[in-house]
């Protein structure tokens, strides 16, 4: 088996809008992951798996033969009631040759985030299906005390992410990865950027984080101009509507270790679910 610590890293991340669908197809889902090209990580997002889905959890961890399984799963039942909490959820995949150490923020109670280090690769990898803002009263999880609507508790993710990240990269190397629910420039989306509250709030918050925080959206720095998206709907007309709201970000000095980075937006790439997945590569690090 190669050595990951001396070759290239492949990452692959994609929101999958319900992982449970695959579970009855045997080795279908590895096998589609095999025609995105050999990955050492994996990252998926809204895999839709309750922590009381014991069936489902194994399920999901048994997946990807030889690979090692980190998830976060929502339980907070005052704020996750869609589908009776079957919602959200993020699920990390590493190759068994490698040694883990995987954490969920105590502070994440809807199953958005887990992180994962890789301290052979000197590496923290941050999985996330960021919030999606809407009008909708966010409740503590425990006392139920109203603390404003879902475009505040977004952005307060936000924040929580990037500071985490800052926190790690004192101690390694970091990417953050996965379904950012935000379209960052009028390049992202069409037919049109939402440019007004609460949106625009979040995007400059998000914007600032980035720019001010040391941190580069790996495709936006190799595809400057390319308009390219992760998402896609239809409008009523028929039209396309679609956005980059998935994207991975790296530490802006890593960006010199990035070879490719690539929206895989191809149809048949993306079955089951709305969104493409995306492909990062890294050289190793130079000790």
């Amino acid at each position: 088996m190669r050595s990951l610590v001396a070759q290239h890293l492949r990452l692959l991340s994609w929101n999958v809008t319900n992982l449970v669908p695959w579970f009855a197809h045997g080795d279908a889902f590895a096998a589609h992951l095999a025609t995105l090209g050999s990955a050492d990580i994996v990252c998926l997002q809204e895999i839709c798996v309750r922590p009381q889905d014991g069936d489902n959890i194994l399920a999901a961890r048994a997946l990807l033969p030889g690979y090692t399984c980190a998830v976060s799963l929502a339980n907070d039942a005052r704020n996750v009631r869609f589908r009776g909490g079957r919602a959200y959820g993020v699920a990390t995949y590493v190759r068994d040759s490698l040694e883990t150490i995987d954490s969920v923020p105590a502070w994440d109670r809807e199953g958005r985030i887990v992180v994962t280090a890789i301290p052979a690769l000197h590496l923290a990898v941050i999985n996330i299906y960021a919030v999606n803002g809407t009008d909708k009263p966010y409740l503590h999880p425990d006392t139920g005390a109203a603390m404003g609507d879902r475009h505040e508790h977004k952005r307060r993710f936000q924040d929580r992410v990037i500071a985490l990240a800052t926190e790690l990269r004192s101690v390694s190397d970091v990417i953050i990865a996965g379904d950012w629910n935000v379209s960052q420039t009028a390049l992202d989306v069409t037919p049109r950027l939402r440019t007004s509250a609460p949106h625009a709030t979040a995007r400059a918050q998000l914007a600032t984080h980035l720019q001010q925080g040391g941190w580069t959206d790996a495709f936006r720095a190799l595809h400057p101009d390319e308009r390219k998206y992760s998402w896609f709907g239809r409008t009523r007309t028929g039209a396309l509507d679609a956005a980059r709201v998935d994207f991975i970000v790296v530490d802006t000095e890593m960006m010199t270790r990035v070879t490719s980075a690539e929206i895989l937006d191809a149809r048949a790439a993306r079955p089951k679910t709305d969104h493409a997945p995306l492909a990062l590569e890294l050289e190793p690090r130079r000790h």
